[in-house]
């Protein structure tokens, strides 16, 4: 007779935390989301999750984070874990071994055939489509930044390796810049020209490179104060 000490099983079991934060106890990755390991949907939505939670987390050790700050980990990152267990779950239904799952699989293989369908499930997998849900009217908002040309050969990646917030200017204001001073540490202030903008202005990008104000005009200075405080606490 043999002892069993270990026994696993790989199966579909697709959960989801109903929150991710509850006082002190902050859940991310595996812990707050399980599914098919089907595309490494798991791994990249955790990494998600990390991007997500770090900077806010260490803004609440270094106090300088708005009171809600943390509250919005579980009011961004939920959905896109909702997300992910429904993309998972898709994959597991047409993979059953019966005649309904292989008749959408064909579909969806000529839809991939596509430059529409093509397009659509590269910019599923890698992210690029994902959106929160930001205070704010500008298309830009709530998506990842723009990895924008600048007329010296730079990108705007380049300028966020600091791990603090970017305040963009694409036409060199002195006032964005003044303001900027007031968050001196947690926002760095960057004037360049891009070679292609769209008619882009002036945007602000969080720490997870995710765009948190825009606008292709002249800036509501206001507005603009308004949201660094909403993000990096109060002004020096």
């Amino acid at each position: 007779m043999k002892t069993l000490h270990v026994a696993t099983s790989y199966t579909d079991r697709a959960r989801q935390a109903a929150t991710y934060r509850k006082g002190r106890v902050l859940l991310a990755g595996d812990a707050a989301h399980i599914h098919s390991p089907l595309g490494g949907e798991g791994l990249n939505t955790g990494l998600s999750d990390a991007m997500n939670l770090g900077w806010k987390l260490a803004a609440t050790v270094k106090g300088w984070a708005p009171e809600s700050l943390l509250d919005t980990f579980t009011t961004e990152r939920h959905p896109a874990g909702a997300w992910a267990l429904d993309w998972t779950r898709a994959q597991v239904a047409i993979m059953r071994p019966e005649p309904h799952a292989r008749a959408i699989a064909s579909v969806i293989r000529d839809l991939m055939k596509t430059r529409e369908g093509t397009s659509y499930f590269i910019e599923k997998i890698s992210g690029a489509s994902l959106h929160y849900s930001l205070p704010g009217d500008h298309p830009l908002i709530g998506y990842s930044t723009p990895d924008l040309l600048f007329a010296d050969g730079s990108r705007v990646g380049d300028l966020l390796h600091d791990g603090i917030g970017l305040l963009l200017d694409l036409q060199g204001r002195d006032e964005l810049h003044t303001l900027s001073q007031r968050w001196n540490g947690l926002v760095k202030y960057a004037a360049r020209q891009a070679e292609d903008n769209n008619n882009l202005s002036t945007f602000l990008v969080r720490p997870d490179g995710f765009v948190a104000w825009a606008t292709d005009a002249e800036p509501d200075m206001i507005a603009l104060e308004e949201t660094l405080g909403a993000w990096f606490g109060r002004p020096v």
